[in-house]
């Protein structure tokens, strides 16, 4: 009797052999013969969920990138004041580093192997963070300038920007929680009245 694998948690065993390896080699020192070796399956086994290193790269961007929106809609979205809603969203990026910063090679490569998804990313991103900062210069307890929009971007612009120097160089930075607070610090200057 064949074996019945269920698909999604084959792509899910899949992806999670891919991470490790694209984390260790990086994508373009990568190939499915490898992602296949790490997930304990054969090469043509592994084709027949991804036909080529593309489509599972697309998967893993999607992936990275929705899993990133979803934490950033968390801490944005709820009925706490939007400085308080800055804060979560700051606080969760700074625990995120470590865990971030292991990936960070596969991060950087995914991020310029499919433009299309993080632009989609970061649209969405920027949608959910000016609209928390907009809803703050509107009950006047953020500065009305800049708009929210590059308000919205200059605080992921610094989400990001420390990601990378942690990632290169982790022991140059404080501790997460320490990134935290300079973080919050940071954002609640720039939306000051």
């Amino acid at each position: 009797m064949p074996k019945i694998v269920d698909a999604d948690i084959q792509r899910d065993e899949i992806r999670s052999a891919a991470r490790r390896v694209f984390a260790e080699r990086g994508v373009h020192g990568t190939g499915l013969a490898h992602v296949a070796e790490a997930a304990g399956m054969g090469r043509s086994s592994l084709y027949h969920y991804y036909p080529d290193k593309d489509s599972l790269l697309t998967d893993l961007v999607k992936e990275m990138f929705d899993q990133e929106l979803a934490m950033f809609r968390a801490c944005l979205r709820g009925s706490e004041p939007p400085l308080a809603r800055l804060d979560r969203l700051a606080r969760a990026c700074a625990a995120l580093f470590p865990e971030w910063a292991a990936f960070g090679r596969m991060i950087l490569d995914l991020r310029l192997a499919n433009t299309q998804f993080v632009k989609a990313a970061f649209r969405g991103m920027r949608r959910e963070l000016a609209s928390v900062i907009a809803e703050g210069q509107e009950e006047g307890s953020f500065a009305p300038e800049p708009s929210a929009d590059v308000t919205a971007s200059v605080l992921i612009g610094a989400i990001d920007g420390l990601l990378i120097q942690y990632f290169v160089e982790p022991r140059a930075l404080p501790k997460p929680v320490d990134i935290a607070e300079a973080l919050c610090v940071t954002a609640r200057r720039i939306v000051a009245k």
